[in-house]
C-alpha cells in the first residue's frame, strides 16, 4: 500500500447488518417447526432506509396502514439484494421436510413496481422465484404474503445451514416496505414427544456463518468475447496444503487468466465513465462502482478488477459498522480514517473478519467484476498494534484468494513482496506501485516466469522507468499519484 482511495460519498452498495436471529420452536411428535428471522441484509443495487436495521424484520407488528419507521425496512429504487438466515446448528440439512416464506408487505402494486422474492438453490447455484407482490394492494393495508417453496426444500439450505431470500424490483419508480420476513422450516427431529418441552423464544440463535456460495446477479451483455463473464466455475482444491500450514490452493479453471501483456488503467479517485481509455483492463473501486458501471466497461470490451482494502479498516465504507473494535489496530500513517486490521482473526471459529470479507467478495461477484485486487496485505511489516507474523499474513492472503476463486474471480496480489514465493500459487497476477523507485521489481519476476502478468504503476515525473519495465515484461504505467485518470502514459 502506498496509495489509498479516500472517496467517502455515494449510497451504500453493499450493506451487511448482523444481529441475532430468532427461533420459535414447537416440538410436536417428531417434527420441529422453526421460524427463522434474518441475520443480515446484503444490498447490491438500490438502498435501504436510513437507520433501519435488520432487526426490524424479526417481528410482525404492523397492521392496517400504520407506518412506524423504526419497525420496518424500506427497500428503495431498482433494488437487488438478499436477506440471510441461519438454520439451527443441531439440525442436519437433510432433516428439512418443508419450507415457507412469510413476508408482511406494504407498498406499490405490480402495475407500478413489481417485487419478486427468490430463494437460492444451493445445488443449482441459481435463484428460484417463490412469490411476488401480485396479491398486495397498491399502498393499501399491510398484507401478509406466504410462499411455499417448490419440491426438495433442502436444496434451499446450504451445507452450513445458510438460507438466502432475494428481493428484486423491476424499476426505480417506488419503494417497498417490509415489516416482517421469516423462513418457516419443518424439520424431522429425534426428540421424542414425551421429553419435548416448548423452547424459549428468546433463546439466541447460533453465530452467523458465511454463506458457502454467493447470489447470482443479472449483468448486462458485453459487446465482445473479451469482456464477457465466464460461467461460475466449480472450484477444485489441490490434494494437499502447501507447507507452512496454509490452506490448500483453490484453482479456478474458468476464471480470467490473462496473458503476460495486458493494457490497463487504474482509477480509484472516481468511478470512470465513457469515453474510456483504449485498454483491456480497468481496476476500479469495488464499493463506489455499481453493477451498471461494471457492465458499461464490459460492453466497451474491458475486463474489470474490484479494488478492496482487506488489510485495513476504512471509516467511510458502507460496512464500517460491522467491524468489532477488537479488530482495529493503529492508524495507517498518512491515511485519516484507516486502521490496520488484526488479520489473525480469520483463523478463529466464527471469525467476524472472515464474514465481513466474504461479504465483500460477494459484492464484487454480484456486480460482475472479473477479478479482485487485495490491498494492504503487508500488515506484519508495519506497526499495526498487533504481533502479526509473516505466516499469519500469508494465511490471510491465501484464505481471501481461495474465497475469490470459489466465486469465479481472478486474484491480484498487492504488497508483501517478501512472500511472493509462498503466495504465487494463490494469485493469478500481481499489481505493484513504484517497484523501480523502491528497487523491488526483482521479486515480481517470479510471476512472469509462471506466465502470470505484472502490472506496475509509477508516479515519476518522466517515463524513464519504462525501459526496465519493458525488459522485465511488466505492464508499466506512469500515472498521477491521485489515480484520477489525469495522467496516463503506458510503457508499451
Amino acid at each position: 500500500m502506498r496509495w489509498r482511495s479516500v472517496m467517502r460519498v455515494g449510497l451504500p452498495i453493499a450493506v451487511v447488518v448482523v444481529t441475532a436471529g430468532t427461533f420459535l420452536v414447537n416440538v410436536l411428535a417428531s417434527v420441529v417447526t422453526s421460524v427463522l428471522t434474518p441475520k443480515a441484509i446484503v444490498t447490491t443495487t438500490g438502498h435501504t432506509g436510513a437507520g433501519q436495521r435488520v432487526a426490524n424484520l424479526a417481528t410482525e407488528d404492523l397492521t392496517g396502514s400504520r407506518d412506524v419507521w423504526s419497525r420496518y425496512v424500506e427497500f428503495t429504487g431498482r433494488y437487488d439484494g438478499y436477506l440471510r438466515y441461519q438454520m439451527r446448528g443441531d439440525m442436519p440439512v437433510s432433516s428439512v421436510k418443508s419450507l415457507q416464506v412469510k413476508v408482511n408487505y406494504r407498498g406499490p402494486g405490480t402495475e407500478t413496481q413489481a417485487w419478486t422474492f427468490q430463494l437460492r438453490d444451493w445445488a443449482a447455484h441459481s435463484w428460484v422465484t417463490v412469490g411476488s407482490n401480485a396479491s398486495a394492494p397498491d399502498w393499501g393495508r399491510w398484507t401478509v404474503l406466504t410462499f411455499s417453496v417448490p419440491v426438495t426444500p433442502a436444496r434451499y439450505v446450504s451445507a452450513s445451514g445458510a438460507i438466502q431470500l432475494r428481493l428484486t424490483s423491476n424499476n426505480d419508480a417506488d419503494s417497498a416496505d417490509i415489516d416482517y420476513a421469516a423462513v418457516l422450516l419443518n424439520e424431522s427431529s429425534e426428540i421424542p414427544p414425551a421429553s419435548a418441552t416448548p423452547s424459549d423464544p428468546t433463546r439466541p440463535s447460533p453465530a452467523p456463518t458465511t454463506p458457502s456460495a454467493s447470489p447470482s446477479a443479472t449483468s448486462a451483455p458485453s459487446a465482445s468475447a473479451s469482456a464477457s463473464r465466464s460461467p461460475t466455475p466449480t472450484p477444485t482444491a489441490t490434494s494437499s496444503a502447501p507447507s507452512g500450514g496454509l490452506p490448500a490452493a483453490v484453482t479456478c479453471a474458468n476464471c480470467w487468466h490473462p496473458s503476460l501483456r495486458v493494457s490497463w488503467n487504474w482509477v480509484l479517485s472516481k468511478v470512470p465513465h465513457a469515453p474510456y481509455r483504449a485498454v483491456q483492463m480497468y481496476d476500479i473501486d469495488g464499493f463506489e462502482a455499481s453493477a451498471s458501471d461494471v457492465a458499461a466497461l464490459h460492453a466497451a470490451g474491458m475486463k474489470v478488477v474490484c479494488y478492496l482494502s482487506v488489510g485495513s479498516y476504512e471509516d467511510w465504507r458502507s460496512d464500517s459498522g460491522d467491524f468489532p473494535v477488537a479488530l482495529l489496530g493503529n492508524n495507517l500513517d498518512g491515511w485519516p480514517g484507516e486502521k490496520w486490521l488484526d488479520v489473525r482473526d480469520v483463523q478463529q471459529p466464527d471469525s467476524r473478519l472472515a464474514q465481513i470479507m466474504n461479504a465483500r467478495l460477494e459484492m464484487c461477484r454480484s456486480k460482475g467484476f472479473d477479478a479482485v485486487e487485495f490491498d494492504n496485505m503487508d500488515g506484519y511489516t508495519n506497526r499495526t498494534g498487533f504481533p502479526l507474523t509473516a505466516a499469519q499474513q500469508a494465511y490471510y492472503a491465501a484464505y481471501l484468494a481461495n474465497g475469490a476463486h470459489k466465486r469465479g474471480l481472478s486474484t491480484v496480489m498487492k504488497n508483501d513482496l517478501e512472500q511472493v514465493g509462498t503466495l504465487l500459487p494463490y494469485f493469478d497476477m500481481a499489481l505493484n506501485e513504484e517497484c523501480n523507485d523502491y528497487d523491488e521489481c526483482g521479486a515480481l519476476t517470479a510471476f512472469v516466469q509462471a506466465g502470470k502478468p505484472v502490472f506496475n504503476a509509477e508516479y515519476a515525473s518522466s517515463a524513464s522507468f519504462c525501459a526496465a519495465d519493458n525488459a522485465a515484461n511488466f505492464n508499466g504505467l506512469n500515472l498521477s499519484i491521485d489515480l484520477d485518470d489525469s495522467k496516463f502514459q503506458p510503457c508499451r
